[in-house]
């Protein structure tokens, strides 16, 4: 596991995660340019609600231009179905204080059960966020057409945004994916090379931050998966011009390299001491020299080793490199046309594999339900609207562990901050002072560029949509210059009262550790290893397709998870914190050997 340094700790940490890398500046100018494009037509044509629209802008998913679309699709389709929810509801049941409380509560439940149990998560945090938002428009009594309006209008608003981050990602999309698609290639072949050449060299204390550095730029290529370098070959796959000038083979070398960074990454994790490198230094030699050769197309590299003692990973992960050399070679045309074969159709089950043989989620769902209904019941008892902020804080960071909830919270309420202190200095000293839109969008601009740019970060991502999400809600509340501080002091105020609440139940009433978390990914991850060999028992000669799929999909985004509360152990609070660490570093060497045995039964039967 990463260890950091104890000196400067602080400093090593935050410098990764906002130093510049390949297509940040580019992303994050994106993300300025769309709300940017987006004040300007909201206030153009006196659209509200385009504060609370811009923060939600950051959720979408924005790896490719058909991915943002998809993702503003379930945004948009949830706001909507939230609102219809609503309005149906009152309809129904009069509008009475029961009936609101009554369908608050369903609203989170379903809100809760959704994001953790199905396949489209982004689609019900925000139907859980404009559900309860709908349903705590009708406790401030205005009358039904107000209520209906405004709600109407931050649908339209929403849309808006979301239209304008859509258009601009087209309008930037790469021209040259053949071209995009190599360069991928090429930067992750890099990174491994750079990564063997480090372990193989690693000796002294600079050295060993040079491969931490490289081990977090390998995690972040094998979590990246091979879902950006697919797109890039679909969008080529259909144009023959575009075919022809990606090397042969390319669609089956993508599979090979994403496996070699999977199993890189979770080698990089067992090799932390100094004599656990020395054991392999000749084995780590070779295959950055392999490595070396597949950048430089050099064919003089050995292509087997026989003297060299390599653990079964190494030799894994030098066979496979092997096989990506190999298939540059033109005998090996015909297999690599089959290789190149449209992939399995995903599994069409809406719900995640296991969510019903087990009452984690139902549990899960209930404490976010007891805790938001909690914060609904104190901010309407102390008639305090603008504290609303305590429910979406219960909504966004009630994650799977204390830990993973702490840190989320912590990021949370430190980019609010960072946000609502920008909003309050552009109130109290540039309003006075601005008479136009231009200077509007010219205040807006940096700060969108600054939360693009944290929102890119490994780890402290969710800072940088609070960051945003803060400093709109306090400088754009309508069409007017506000002269108002309170939306910084409420959400401010909000977020603690539901950090608060969520710590007496998710900390101290009702826990989940980090340890218990790992424990639901190993035991997730050895059924699928189980499953998987079983399966090898039978006498059937193939595995069914879509049951793979599913096992690798899931095996895959658990170890992901894994990762994340890998993190998040340190944010653990209480007597109990260094139990945890201890447990989670067990754990996760458990997790990973049980990742690796089914790996090994999938390359066995050549399903890969």
């Amino acid at each position: 596991m990463p260890v950091y340094p104890k000196e400067n700790q602080l400093s090593s940490i935050i410098w990764p995660e906002l130093s510049p890398s390949p297509g940040r500046f580019a992303g994050s100018l994106r993300d300025m340019i769309g709300v940017v494009l987006a004040v300007v037509l909201c206030m153009t044509l006196r659209v509200p609600g385009i504060a609370l629209a811009l923060a939600l802008l950051f959720l979408l998913q924005r790896e490719h231009p058909g991915v943002t679309l998809r993702s503003g699709i379930q945004i948009v389709s949830s706001a909507a179905a939230a609102c219809a929810a609503t309005f149906l509801w009152v309809q129904f049941t009069d509008g009475t204080d029961l009936a609101r409380f009554l369908g608050f509560i369903i609203v989170i439940f379903t809100a809760a059960f959704g994001t953790a149990a199905t396949r489209f998560p982004l689609f019900w945090s925000i139907f859980g966020f404009y559900g309860s938002l709908d349903v705590a428009a009708w406790d401030a009594h205005r009358t039904s057409n107000a209520i209906v309006t405004s709600s109407l209008y931050n649908l339209a608003s929403l849309s808006l945004v979301v239209l304008c981050a859509v258009v601009v990602d087209y309008a930037f999309a790469t021209r040259n994916p053949d071209e995009v698609l190599q360069q991928e290639m090429r930067k992750r072949l890099v990174c491994l090379a750079s990564f063997f050449h480090k372990l193989a060299d690693a000796q002294s204390t600079s050295r060993n931050e040079a491969l931490r550095t490289v081990h977090h730029e390998l995690i972040r290529y094998a979590n990246a998966g091979d879902v950006y370098l697919n797109e890039l070959y679909d969008q080529i796959h259909d144009e023959d011009q575009k075919l022809a000038r990606v090397p042969l083979g390319i669609h089956y070398r993508i599979g090979l390299l994403t496996r070699v960074l999977d199993k890189s990454a979770l080698l990089g994790f067992s090799t932390s001491t100094g004599s656990a490198r020395q054991d392999h230094r000749d084995a780590y030699q070779m295959i950055a020299a392999l490595c070396d050769s597949l950048l430089t197309l050099d064919a003089t590299v050995p292509t087997q080793t026989t003297t060299t003692p390599m653990s079964f990973s190494l030799w894994e992960i030098f066979l496979e490199l092997q096989q990506y050399r190999e298939v540059q070679l033109p005998v090996h045309g015909a297999s690599i046309r089959r290789s190149s074969e449209r992939r399995n159709p995903p599994a069409n089950s809406v719900f995640l594999p296991g969510v019903f043989e087990s009452s984690d989620v139902t549990l899960h769902a209930l404490k976010l339900t007891f805790a938001a209904t909690i914060c609904y019941i104190i901010y309407n008892a102390v008639a305090w609207p603008g504290i609303f902020t305590c429910v979406v804080t219960v909504l966004f960071t009630g994650l799977s562990s204390t830990g993973a909830m702490n840190q989320k919270q912590l990021y949370r309420i430190l980019g609010a901050a960072i946000g609502g202190a920008l909003g309050i200095a552009t109130v109290s000293l540039l309003y006075p002072n601005m008479d136009s839109i231009t200077a509007l969008t010219l205040i807006v601009a940096p700060v969108a560029l600054l939360s693009g740019w944290v929102l890119r970060s490994p780890r402290i991502s969710y800072v940088g949509v609070q960051i945003g999400f803060a400093f709109f809600l306090t400088v754009l509340p309508g069409f007017s210059a506000t002269t108002s501080l309170a939306p910084a002091r409420d959400r401010i105020s909000g977020i603690a009262l539901g950090i608060l609440v969520m710590w007496f139940i998710f900390d101290q009433l009702w826990p989940t550790r980090t340890s218990d978390a790992l424990k639901t990914v190993l035991f997730r991850i050895q059924s699928a290893r189980d499953r998987l060999r079983r399966l090898d028992e039978q006498t059937a000669p193939q595995i069914d397709e879509m049951t793979f799929d599913q096992m690798r999909t899931m095996v895959s985004s658990e170890l992901a998870h894994m990762q994340q509360l890998d993190f998040s152990v340190y944010f653990e609070i209480g007597w109990h914190r260094k139990r945890e660490i201890v447990q989670s570093r067990r754990l996760i060497k458990q997790i990973e050997a049980s990742a690796a045995e089914f790996y090994a039964l999938a390359l066995q039967r050549e399903v890969l």
